[in-house]
């Protein structure tokens, strides 16, 4: 049986008077008399929102869509959010939407709108390819975040954790979309809810109001817009029965949020610190990074270059979704901070992934013949196809990815770190980290804090309360040396045993070696013909040539996990957490009903491996999430495939700890 495909159809439209109309729904996207001033009479006036930007104290304030559309909603209310609330507050916006527009017709739709094109601009740079999931971007220097959950809303949203406080329920009209009016999306909607939450749809229909009082909304009709006489809007008057996804075991709860009075530390500065130290600055919270080194990104985050794309399976999994989001996140970070005075931060110039031996080719025979993703993510090209693309002969053909590139990591963190409330502190290393007295203790950087993220790699092992993760160091060495004048530059990344960017100011940065178990980081000749080796397999004519090069050379160690997965998120206090779930011995089933016992305000984000430009910004944004208890950034199976406490769980169920 074939597996359902991972990506989704994009809406079919037809165009009057620049108006677009779902042919499947046979309903306008927005009024013709006047989207705009439609938007802000029945989502943002009736829900107050102008007032509630004003005066908001909590961050982020979180707004949540059942139909992202045009994505005119969003810019309306992203217009209203940057005039009105203060600059130290994020906006979370989320959306949902089952049958995304094309790229071009999102253009064509909202150039109707002139007085949003900035933000039409990042949107259209952001939009994300039609794959199923959860994804989020960020916009306007992180004041902005909107997730998108493509797919059907009533199999996405119980994906969700958020505390919504206004809803815009749009959508099509119940008579013409009614899988989608029903009281499994009221239910939802209430989970996703808290007291004082609000609510504004244009629908006035008897099924919609009646749904929302069932799950405990007062609902009240009031005028509608143009020749619309009635729409609805409300106040969620009950607590919400259950916060997290149905999926989520009682052992991966996310902690309790925390107050942010004192700033929180992150240790270290490498991709996982500067996205970590982003994304709460981004939040209103005071940062503080710590650092061991002089500057940012000395150790495995510090190569001249690095490739951003995905090994995708031929049949998407948990991990796969994970590493998916991460590109989209990551990709749409690159362009949103891109400018051209920092045109060295990255390119979105292209992926050539080759099919370097036969395995590797019945590899991806078997995605081509699966056919699981949009051909604007990834389509297959033969040997003449990647010669051309590349600019230079490669020894294959195999998979291209048009929207993926390259990133400078040591650049990409300055630029994270340049946040008005991050301070960097350099030349700092944290020895040791205790808890007492209700605060963190940080060794010899003498510091105390409530909240402490930790994404110092595998040095995280070294300080008493992490020492059970297991992380292991992966020696990895990458070779540089300059373009040769007698070939033309390459053009696009190409990736096979190993990786190649096109040169930067320059130079070229290839390899990378992969050796275990040893601690040396001495530059080798050995490892730079090793690279030069798996270069000419995949560009014969330049390995050819970089034969003849003098080659420089940098080691570092990839920070791994058993599962290749990184570990992020709360840290449990170890022995106290194998003591709660210690029935999992004899009964992997049973009904436990205690919480898990965290170590408090602790936060990890370390094993990244050699995929850190694609896990680590997204987990950075979920870190941010668990401290201030706002909308996590990722479907609650990617957070629980995360989670620090997985592998004790797995331990505890096969009976070896």
């Amino acid at each position: 049986m074939t597996e359902p495909k991972a990506f989704l159809q994009h809406a079919s439209l037809e165009w009057e008077d620049g108006v677009p109309t779902s042919t499947l729904f046979e309903d306008i996207y927005f009024n013709r008399s006047g989207g705009v001033a439609e938007t802000r009479h029945v989502f943002l006036e009736a829900n107050h929102l102008e007032q509630r930007f004003r005066q908001t104290v909590t961050t982020p304030f979180v707004v949540a869509e059942t139909g992202f559309g045009t994505g005119l909603n969003f810019l309306c209310c992203r217009d209203l959010w940057l005039n009105s609330a203060p600059l130290s507050r994020q906006l979370h916006y989320i959306s949902c939407e089952r049958y995304p527009l094309s790229p071009a017709d999102l253009e064509q739709a909202l150039a109707a709108f002139p007085e949003f094109s900035d933000g039409t601009a990042q949107l259209l740079k952001a939009y994300p390819d039609p794959v199923a999931g959860i994804h989020t971007f960020v916009f306007d220097e992180g004041r902005i975040l909107l997730t998108l959950l493509l797919g059907d809303a009533l199999e996405t949203l119980p994906q969700l954790e958020a505390r919504v406080d206004a809803w815009f329920l749009d959508g099509f009209a119940p008579a013409r979309n009614p899988e989608l009016w029903n009281d499994h999306l009221f239910h939802q909607i209430a989970r996703l809810s808290q007291p004082g939450s609000t609510f504004a749809t244009f629908t006035a229909a008897g099924v919609v109001r009646r749904g929302l009082q069932a799950v405990g909304f007062n609902v009240s009709k009031c005028p509608g817009f143009g020749r619309k006489r009635e729409m609805l809007s409300g106040l969620m008057t009950q607590a919400p029965l259950e916060t997290a996804a149905a999926d989520t075991p009682i052992w991966f709860r996310r902690p309790d949020p925390m107050s942010n009075d004192m700033p929180v530390v992150v240790i270290g500065a490498g991709i996982a610190g500067a996205s970590t130290a982003f994304a709460l600055a981004s939040q209103g919270y005071r940062v503080i990074v710590l650092e061991r080194n002089a500057a940012p990104a000395m150790e495995g985050s510090g190569n001249p270059q690095g490739a951003l794309y995905a090994k995708l399976p031929a049949i998407p999994t948990a991990h796969s979704r994970f590493h998916l989001s991460g590109l989209l996140h990551t990709r749409a970070l690159l362009e949103a901070l891109t400018t051209s005075a920092s045109a060295d931060l990255g390119q979105c110039c292209g992926v050539l992934q080759l099919a370097v031996n036969d395995k590797e080719a019945k590899r991806q025979q078997l995605v081509v013949e699966q056919s699981a993703y949009p051909d604007s993510l990834v389509y297959p090209i033969n040997q003449a196809q990647a010669s051309e693309l590349a600019g230079l002969p490669t020894g294959s053909g195999g998979l291209f990815f048009p929207s993926a590139g390259w990133i400078s990591p040591a650049r990409l963190c300055e630029r994270l770190l340049t946040h008005p409330l991050i301070e960097c502190r350099y030349n700092t290393p944290v020895t040791s980290l205790e808890h007492h007295d209700g605060v963190w203790h940080l060794g010899s950087a003498d510091i105390r804090a409530e909240q402490v993220v930790v994404c110092c790699a595998s040095q995280a092992v070294t300080l008493a309360p992490l020492a059970h993760l297991p992380l292991k160091p992966i020696r990895g060495q990458t070779s540089q040396a300059p373009a040769p004048d007698t070939l033309a530059p390459l053009k696009t990344v190409v990736c096979g045993e190993g990786y190649i960017s096109p040169p930067l100011h320059g130079q070229y940065c290839f390899g990378a070696s992969f050796v275990l178990h040893d601690p040396d980081d001495q530059v080798r000749q050995a490892e730079h013909q090793h690279n030069l080796e798996i270069l000419q397999r995949a560009l014969p004519q330049l390995g050819q040539s970089l034969q003849q090069q003098s080659l420089a050379g940098r080691v570092a160690f990839r920070c791994s996990t058993p599962d290749y997965l990184p570990l992020v998120g709360a840290v449990a206090d170890h022995a106290a957490f194998i003591e709660t779930y210690a029935k999992l011995r004899d009964d992997a089933r049973w009904p436990f009903t205690a919480r898990p016992p965290l170590l408090p305000g602790l936060f990890i984000n370390v094993g990244h491996g050699s995929k850190g430009l694609l896990s680590g910004p997204i987990s950075g944004q979920l870190i941010a999430a668990l401290i201030s208890g706002s909308p996590l950034p990722m479907a609650s199976e990617q957070a629980r495939i995360l989670n620090p406490s997985r592998f004790t769980i797995k331990n505890l169920i096969r009976k070896t700890l």
